[in-house]
């Protein structure tokens, strides 16, 4: 395609030293020879302004897009560009969390500026590359499944915030007000390893209303109050378990580094999993990955203590 192009504009620029005809038809063959350098453009009466001259450039150059399909964008140009047309955009993407190493504008909306852009960017095509294990969660959620057997029937053109997609994908639910920093957290906000005090109404107030556009605000209201005693019930499992791993330290540390290996490496990866099946209303990541994994890590921490309880003393 560049080739073509530089082809183009080198005709464009032999026709500007070749007279008025080739310069107002530039792709006209032409038999006359191409002008040396250094020699001026002949003057004719019929000559036209710049202008006209400047119509064919465009021309060629959008004939020449669209044959390709679209320019690939560079992700310097993509700031450089919409720091003119909408900064407070520019800085939504900056203080954002998806303003990190290795990840540009590229990374969510592709590289053809062919006026998709947009659109790709609301599909969970663009979130599968860095949160695997978070899509993990999402696709056998009740979510997931819609996105997996309607999704392609969903026209992605339209603004998260009044498309109400039947089948919402992650951009809908977690970039809802179309910004380019996350909209919302929908998962729980409590930390898993304190009590805490939920203030159900402020929580509404501030994450319903993605889930509103399809929800009753009655189901809405229960559903967050219910995650975050799930949540709250892993985080209970998970400081029962660091008390016995304490118990297990004071008695015999090096059964204590087992039990400190289940404790940091498995239950925490299985309080993620509660939290994400929460969040995204998945059975298997609240339940099987999640509450029950957690019980199992939590038996196998007191059984490290129920061996150094009944070890013989010297054993």
């Amino acid at each position: 395609m560049l080739i073509l192009l530089r082809h183009i504009g080198t005709r464009f620029l032999d026709s500007r030293f070749r007279g008025n005809d080739e310069a107002e038809n530039p792709l006209k063959k032409s038999s006359v020879i191409p002008a040396k350098a250094g020699i001026q453009r002949p003057q004719t009466p019929n000559s036209k302004c710049d202008k006209v001259e400047l119509k064919w450039i465009l021309a060629w150059l959008g004939a020449g897009l669209m044959a390709a399909g679209a320019a690939v964008v560079v992700a310097d140009d993509c700031l450089r560009c919409h720091q003119e047309r909408d900064r407070d955009l520019v800085i939504e993407w900056r203080t954002g969390p998806h303003n990190r190493p290795g990840v540009d504008c590229r990374s969510c909306h592709g590289e053809r500026h062919d006026g998709s852009m947009a659109a790709r960017s609301r599909t969970n095509d663009a979130c599968l590359g860095c949160h695997p294990r978070v899509v993990g969660s999402y696709r056998t959620s009740k979510h997931g499944v819609l996105v997996a057997i309607e999704g392609g029937r969903d026209d992605y053109s339209r603004s998260l915030s009044d498309a109400h997609y039947r089948s919402p994908t992650c951009a809908y639910c977690h970039l809802h007000l179309g910004k380019h920093g996350m909209s919302y957290r929908v998962e729980a906000k409590a930390s898993a390893l304190r009590p805490v005090q939920v203030d159900i109404t402020n929580r509404l107030d501030q994450r319903m209303r993605p889930c509103r556009d399809c929800h009753s605000p009655r189901f809405v209201e229960t559903w967050f109050a219910t995650g975050d005693r799930m949540v709250e019930i892993g985080g209970m499992k998970m400081r029962e378990a660091m008390a016995v791993v304490q118990e297990i330290s004071r008695r015999d540390p090096m059964a204590a580094l087992k039990a400190r290996i289940i404790l940091y490496r498995s239950m925490l990866g299985h309080l993620k999993n509660v939290k994400l099946g929460v969040g995204h209303q998945s059975p298997d990541g609240q339940w099987w990955h999640g509450q029950a994994a957690l019980d199992g890590d939590l038996l196998r921490i007191k059984s490290i203590l129920h061996e150094v309880l009944v070890r013989p003393e010297g054993g």
